[in-house]
């Protein structure tokens, strides 16, 4: 794949990713937030969600591919993608560490299940 052709699918998968993981985080720990904090916690969940992802995101698209194979990249990637975004949900947003593990946990599996299913990495 060309570079311009690999920066492409990266925005794609950007956006299928952001779509697909904000979704599911504003569902799982909006139950948490929204009635203590009110609509005001459905923005700075989905903004968690939004930079949490921007920072995991180029790590799985273009460091761990240029050193491991497609296997070892997508699982070295997906494992930091879990803790990070798990991390950044418990201190960004005081979410209890079983409730950012979950959401984390989740949303990561709902977007790597829609990535296989919208851009199969095989043709």
């Amino acid at each position: 794949m060309t570079a311009q052709g690999h920066a492409l699918a990266f925005l794609k998968g950007f956006a299928l990713t952001q779509s697909v993981e904000i979704l599911v985080v504003l569902f799982l720990l909006g139950r948490h937030f929204r009635s203590s904090c009110g609509e005001a916690a459905s923005f700075r969940i989905a903004a968690a969600a939004f930079f949490a992802n921007m920072a995991t995101l180029p790590y799985l698209w273009f460091v761990y591919p240029a050193l491991l194979d497609y296997a070892w990249a997508l699982a070295a990637g997906e494992a930091t993608a879990l803790a990070v975004e798990a991390l950044f949900y418990r201190l960004f947003l005081g979410a209890s560490a079983r409730a950012a593990f979950a959401a984390s946990l989740t949303a990561n599996a709902a977007s790597v299940l829609a990535g296989l299913i919208v851009m199969p990495p095989f043709g």
